[in-house]
């Protein structure tokens, strides 16, 4: 019995899926659109845009990769249509930042539910303080979430909280949604 309970904590350490980068096999580094990276990254966040098998997450990991920037990795999916979900492993994804000090973002609970605006900007000013400078939370497959989800609505919010030295990546699929136009107007997302 306690060779499973030993299992299962190793198990809870080990790296997610959602949460790791994709593998890169033998990818060529493509310098051109390294140094586009790099003139766009002085907006706060970019939406990086293609059809399936564009190479857009290759292209994003392998620069992140090259320039050695710290991040976050996370996959979207449908079940992060719910902000509880998204907080609850962008969370996870934010543990090995905290170092010694251990501080962890706080789960969406029903105290902060009358406040979701207010907790998601408390959530995403705690994790770049987390995060060493600079830094890059990609959110992958941003598609995959409803378009009716409110974490649009937080995330556009979130686009709002970036301090210098960090940046959101969104890679998707699709054309950003009308929500983030005021964002793009305002320099604060690069398409």
């Amino acid at each position: 019995m306690t060779a499973r309970l030993v299992d299962a904590a190793a198990a809870l350490t080990r790296p997610l899926a959602k949460l790791s980068p994709p593998r890169l096999y033998n990818a060529l580094p493509r310098e051109r659109l390294f140094d586009r990276l790099d003139a766009a990254r002085t907006h706060a966040a970019l939406w990086i845009q293609g059809p399936p098998g564009a190479g857009k997450s290759t292209l994003v990991a392998s620069y992140i990769a090259g320039r050695r920037l710290p991040s976050i990795w996370y996959h979207v999916d449908d079940g992060d249509r719910d902000p509880a979900t998204f907080f609850y492993y962008l969370g996870m994804a934010a543990t090995p930042f905290s170092g010694k000090s251990r501080v962890e973002l706080p789960l969406l609970s029903a105290e902060f539910a009358s406040d979701l605006s207010g907790y998601a900007r408390r959530c995403f000013q705690m994790l770049f303080a987390l995060l060493p400078k600079p830094a890059v939370l990609v959110l992958d497959n941003y598609e995959d979430v409803d378009a009716a989800s409110p974490l649009h609505a937080l995330m556009e919010q979130a686009v709002r909280q970036i301090p210098d030295g960090f940046n959101v990546i969104f890679v998707s699929r699709t054309a950003p949604l009308p929500l983030f136009a005021s964002l793009v107007v305002k320099q604060q997302l690069a398409v």
